[in-house]
């Protein structure tokens, strides 16, 4: 009687959460007689934040659901960057259902506007409660404008299997969360017009990469990147009317923090997180269309009326689009722009295929826009539109490419009973002494070994006389000035002869054709990070010996980490560690798959019987070492290690940050969707 008793109490607690969260984002007397439904929502007593991440991150799969960007405890990023945060757990993990939705994009390619779209999960710290939800089928479609019934029913019918799923794995109670009313003005779409290029695949790529550090300089964060035209084997095949398709998954840190967390917060906002920005090209029509939902959206589904809140909203909702018409971009209705023939016919960019950026000053000073009327086909009516024309733009230099001290920051204290370490000691051999190249010197190791430029040819010729073997050498960008040298020995070998130690099998010299230098991975710091609790110092110091005697005049980067902690290291509170691997691969066939592979550079084999492979990444994820820093791209080729019929990676939030120890939080999120795509490339090699 009493266990009876308290589940009543726990299903009446859950109940009631449930409702006022219901009365939280909607007037309950005035939406009773509109019968609108935004959202589902399960609530659960306590946290199940375990069990949330495995449905959606290997569950949903098994019906079609592919997690494309998790984004896991941004309440962290909350509480780091802001100092504090009202939640105890807030996730971003948009999924997409490939194949229903790729022929989908055939009729109404606004469909991408919530594909992805974000399975919500959030929980307060003062509530004993944890809610998952996620909007509609039919509120998504009717704030993208779509009213094809075709379209409609196939996108609706892969949400039953969803949420059907959803109730088994998870159960919770159940309810469907009303709103009361849409804005009259729901998205927001653009046209790009451009020149024909020689190649259309190096015109999207420079397209892609400006557009998103216009978005980057404003305090923007690309989230996310899913690219249609390889989401399955035959995807190209059934977008054949398409040179490009993708979508962004559109992000503001500040604005999120504000809206989803602090007094007050609406975290069930979060079930429009992120905003979700569709782009492509149809074959042979040099243009690219761009669209997204506006924000107003959350405001008036969500009730929100707190004036702060309003203006966040209001701001973005300006800003975006200004920020795609300083760019080049002209507006368009929202119908379904399939229908649209001879979009801005007469508009052509003069000097550049893609427009630079503006500067503030740039534009106040620019000449005012004016407007000109054309006519438009729509669905074979004549339709009269006003677009603006837009003055020159000018690139200006973005502000995280200034040069400023992005060390991260360590308490100067350190652990009772604490002994410097042998590196820090006085007995060191002459060819280092007094210089400490590469040693821990102030508690302290550099990454790298820095040194004057010396050719590819020149730098194998010193590795093999010190005793090294090349495994491979390969160029790392298109301009192939950036010749990454994968070498090792048998101190190497050994060293990595145990279980999940084989990313220490091999180091790299990095020589640098345009910047002229080379960059070599320091032993010592490499070494006591991957090897762990198993650091053997002696053999370490000798690698490092070795390399200052054949090469001279090195020195220590400023790329530098506190020599004690790097066996814990982690970017930051939440974010993964050096055991935090990620296994993208298995089966007795895995190596029999490489060999059919063009991306493996080389295949390093171990004592133990593991084998140690390094794999180019796309075109698009190399683009990370431009944005962060090409000196530190020794972290290419990318690494992974195959184990008992198993093949994993570091984690990339782990690699990159480990590799690059200067980076800043601000550096990392313009590069947010590189340690997916990273995951996403490595697996690709195993089909």
């Amino acid at each position: 009687m009493i266990q009876h008793f308290k589940h009543l109490c726990i299903l009446t607690y859950i109940l009631l959460s449930t409702l006022l969260l219901a009365e939280n984002l909607q007037h309950t007397s005035e939406v009773a007689s509109e019968k609108k439904e935004l959202a589902i929502y399960y609530t659960f007593k306590g946290n199940i934040e375990k069990e949330y991440n495995e449905l959606v991150e290997k569950k949903l799969k098994k019906i079609g659901f592919n997690l494309t960007d998790a984004h896991k405890r941004v309440n962290d990023q909350y509480e780091v960057k802001y100092g504090s945060t009202a939640l105890d757990l807030l996730s971003f993990m948009p999924v997409v259902n490939d194949r229903a939705v790729l022929p989908l994009l055939n009729i109404d390619p606004r469909i991408a506007g919530f594909s992805p779209f974000n399975i919500a999960i959030h929980k307060k710290r003062d509530e004993n409660i944890t809610h998952v939800g996620h909007l509609l089928p039919s509120s998504m479609l009717d704030i993208l404008g779509i009213t094809n019934q075709e379209v409609r029913d196939k996108f609706t019918a892969t949400f039953k299997t969803l949420d059907k799923t959803i109730t088994q794995e998870l159960g919770g109670y159940i309810a469907t969360i009303p709103y009361k009313k849409l804005p009259k003005k729901r998205m927001m779409q653009f046209v790009y017009t451009f020149d024909t290029p020689e190649d259309i695949d190096d015109f999207i790529d420079e397209f892609q990469n400006r557009l998103e550090l216009a978005f980057i300089d404003k305090g923007y964060l690309i989230a996310g990147f899913h690219n249609f035209m390889e989401a399955t084997d035959d995807a190209e095949e059934i977008l054949s009317q398409y040179d490009a398709f993708w979508t962004y998954s559109l992000c503001h840190l500040n604005f999120s923090y504000h809206m989803f967390d602090k007094e007050g917060g609406r975290p069930e906002a979060s079930l429009f997180a992120p905003c979700t920005m569709y782009i492509y090209s149809q074959k042979g029509s040099n243009r690219l269309v761009l669209g997204m939902y506006r924000l107003h959206n959350w405001a008036d589904a969500l009730d929100i009326i707190d004036n702060t809140r309003l203006k966040l909203i209001e701001k973005l909702d300006n800003e975006i689009p200004e920020i795609l018409t300083d760019f080049g971009m002209q507006p368009l209705p929202n119908v379904n722009p399939l229908t649209i023939k001879n979009i801005a016919p007469n508009h052509k960019q003069k000097k550049d295929t893609v427009p630079k950026q503006t500067t503030k000053a740039t534009q106040k000073n620019s000449a005012k826009h004016t407007s000109t009327s054309q006519y438009i086909n729509i669905a074979g009516k004549q339709l009269k539109i006003t677009l603006p024309s837009v003055p020159k733009a000018i690139k200006c230099a973005s502000s995280y490419n200034q040069h400023t001290d992005r060390s991260i920051k360590f308490s100067k204290r350190v652990p009772p009973g604490y002994v410097p370490h042998g590196f820090d000691k006085s007995h060191k051999t002459k060819s280092t002494a007094n210089t400490h190249i590469g040693e821990v010197h102030n508690a302290k190791v550099s990454a790298y070994l820095r040194g004057e430029f010396i050719t590819v040819e020149e730098s194998q010729k010193r590795l093999k006389s010190a005793g090294f073997e090349i495994i491979a050498s390969t160029p790392l960008n298109k301009d192939k000035d950036l010749i990454s040298i994968v070498f090792t020995d048998q101190t190497l070998r050994k060293m990595a002869n145990k279980k999940n130690r084989g990313f220490i099998a091999s180091l790299r010299l990095l020589v640098d054709k345009k910047e002229k230098r080379i960059s070599i991975t320091n032993p010592i710091y490499m070494a006591k990070g991957f090897l762990q609790d198993e650091f053997d110092e002696k053999n370490a110091n000798k690698l490092l010996i070795r390399l200052v005697q054949a090469f001279e005049n090195l020195k220590n980067s400023k790329d530098t980490l506190k020599f004690q902690q790097l066996p814990k290291y982690q970017f930051m509170k939440g974010m993964p560690q050096y055991q935090h691997m990620i296994e993208i691969a298995s089966g007795p066939d895995i190596l029999e798959k490489i060999k059919k592979s063009n991306k493996v550079v080389f295949i390093q084999n171990l004592e133990n019987g593991a084998k140690l492979i390094g794999v180019t990444l796309s075109k698009r994820t190399n683009k990370f070492i431009k944005r962060i820093g090409r000196k530190n791209a020794a972290i290419l080729p990318y690494p992974i290690l195959i184990e008992n019929n198993r093949a994993k990676i570091l984690n990339p939030k782990y690699y990159i940050s480990f590799m690059y120890p200067l980076l800043s939080m601000s550096e990392f999120m313009t590069i947010a969707t590189i340690p997916d795509a990273m995951v996403k490339d490595c697996k690709r090699v195993f089909k």
